[in-house]
């Protein structure tokens, strides 16, 4: 079990970690973020709104010091929706809230929305908007998703976006996700060095 659930419905928290990281030059997963490896940044955000958290990764042996609970990709390096189709395959729970390993800076406030909305939802996923469109992650995901999602890549497809549009799914407004998230903080994606010191800096400021 993970911390403290805000909510009874069952969720199994997914961390995105199948990419190369080459922009990076070194894997996002183990990359040290405000002194403690990022995927573990992102595990103690997910945790107050899931049962449990794994990692989905495509280098198990890079990633078994983290602690976390992991999951070889079904279809490996097929981008973050390998790693999504292989949460929703193996998912304990109806629902995953899928996040990608280089987003440190996730929202409990939008967190909460997307995992009490799926409590409610015809909807098979849920997401947000901002003011540069739908944001696929972090994002709730039915797991009745997965047939559609392996038609997807079997047909060479790999773009996360066109997806979940295609998915027609219950998207918070923008009104509403800048209430929860003001700053956009939780789509914000480290992809070099550079990006994870200012993300860093960016936590240390006090909230306001």
């Amino acid at each position: 079990m993970g911390g403290l659930l805000i909510s009874r419905l069952p969720v199994t928290g997914a961390i995105l970690a199948g990419g190369l990281g080459r922009r990076l030059g070194q894997d996002k997963a183990t990359l040290p973020f405000q002194g403690r490896p990022l995927a573990l940044q992102v595990a103690s955000a997910l945790r107050p709104w899931v049962q449990e958290v794994w990692l989905l990764t495509n280098q198990p042996l890079l990633h078994a010091g983290l602690g976390l609970p992991l999951m070889l990709d079904l279809y490996p390096f097929q981008g973050p929706l390998g790693g999504l189709l292989t949460a929703l395959a193996f998912s304990p729970t109806p629902w995953v809230l899928a996040a990608a390993v280089d987003s440190p800076l996730l929202q409990p406030p939008l967190l909460e929305a997307l995992q009490r909305r799926g409590g409610t939802t015809p909807r098979p996923a849920v997401v947000a908007e901002s003011p540069r469109g739908l944001e696929a992650l972090p994002g709730l995901f039915h797991v009745r998703l997965r047939p559609r999602l392996e038609d997807y890549l079997a047909r060479g497809e790999r773009r996360l976006r066109p997806f979940v549009t295609a998915c027609r799914p219950e998207v918070l407004p923008r009104e509403e996700t800048r209430t929860l998230d003001p700053e956009g903080l939780s789509f914000l994606n480290v992809n070099t060095l550079e990006e994870a010191a200012a993300a860093g800096l960016r936590l240390r400021q006090p909230q306001v």
